[in-house]
Parts: structure tokens; C-alpha cells; sequence
């Protein structure tokens, strides 16, 4: 195993390349600054943009497993989150309303992660808010009042109507909900 140099002869000789000890200092400080820039983000930010995608993968890879038994476990076949969207039965109503919001929520994650930046834009809320049920819920529940502008607070709120749209196949209450309403002849029993 090679030996490392000695600190002491090193750290001088990086101190004399940069320009003496009051350069060094003035070039650490400034990096340093970058550095802590970046670190002092806004974690609780980043925080609900992360929660946020975790929960609807949580929620998406269950729907797939569940969907597709003889896959196995998705989990362990360690899919990216935009393979796992692919995968999403296209055909089904409940996911055709929220692919696009699924997908662009994976944007915004992954511009958090490579540009370590925690901003949800009014653009990025567009997109989920073309959800036309997630929008037209959103103002009925908010009633008499109006639903929150903040674009992070309609991501968290896409996220949870996007989860439970993976849910809704296999939920008990859904399933008992239709063969009720099959039975009383409003409906067609699934």
C-alpha cells in the first residue's frame, strides 16, 4: 500500500500555490460560501418534494404488484421511478388522469437532485392542476373558501389525489361502493 505524503510538507505547498496564507483564505472562504449556500436550502422544501414522491411511489409500486402478480416483487427489482410510470395500464381511467402529473412530479425531483434547487413554479402547478378531477376537488373541498395558490402545497396535494388513484382498484370501500351501487341498478357491478 502506497504511503501518503506528508501533511505538513503538503498543506505548505498548497498554501504557497494559491498565493500565500491570505489567499487561502480568501479562496476558502469564498468556496466555502458556495458550499454553504447550497447546503442552507430550504430543507423543509426539499422535504415535501421528497415526501411527496416517495408517497406516490409507495402508492404506484404497490398498484403495480398488486396489478400484476406473477411480477413479483417490483421493489426488488429496483425499477426506476420512470420505468415504473411506464409499466401504468394505460387504459385504466383513474391513471390516465394523473400519468402526466406522476411523471412531471419525477421532473421536479429530479431537478432537486441535480440542481439541488427546492422550487415548485406556478408551471410546475399547471401541470398538476390539469388533472381535472384533482382541480375540480380541490376547489370543492376548499369550499366556501378557495384552495391554497402556493405551488408546493399543490404538488402535496396532487401527490395524495395521485396515491389514492393507485389505490382506488383495490380498495375494499371501492369495491364494496360498486357492488352496491350494481345491486341497487344505478351501476354495472365490477
Amino acid at each position: 500500500m502506497k504511503k501518503l505524503p506528508d501533511p505538513e510538507r503538503v498543506v505548505k505547498r498548497t498554501i504557497e500555490l494559491l498565493g500565500g496564507v491570505e489567499r487561502t483564505r480568501q479562496i476558502t472562504d469564498q468556496e466555502l460560501g458556495e458550499m454553504n449556500q447550497r447546503w442552507n436550502q430550504d430543507v423543509e422544501s426539499i422535504g415535501r418534494i421528497l415526501r411527496a414522491h416517495l408517497y406516490v411511489e409507495h402508492y404506484m409500486t404497490e398498484y403495480l404488484e398488486k396489478s400484476n402478480p406473477r411480477l413479483g416483487s417490483v421493489g426488488n427489482a429496483k425499477l426506476s421511478f420512470a420505468q415504473k410510470v411506464s409499466l401504468l395500464d394505460p387504459d385504466d381511467p383513474r391513471l390516465r388522469e394523473v400519468k402526466e402529473g406522476v411523471k412531471h412530479l419525477n421532473t421536479i425531483r429530479n431537478r432537486l437532485a441535480h440542481r439541488l434547487s427546492a422550487t415548485v413554479t406556478p408551471e410546475d402547478s399547471a401541470v398538476f392542476l390539469r388533472a381535472p378531477y384533482f382541480g375540480e376537488m380541490r376547489v370543492e373541498r376548499a369550499k366556501p373558501d378557495h384552495p391554497s395558490d402556493d405551488p408546493l402545497d399543490i404538488l402535496e396535494e396532487f401527490a395524495q389525489h395521485a396515491s389514492h388513484s393507485f389505490t382506488q382498484k383495490f380498495s375494499l370501500v371501492s369495491k364494496a361502493l360498486a357492488q352496491a351501487l350494481g345491486e341497487c341498478g344505478d351501476a354495472p357491478a365490477t
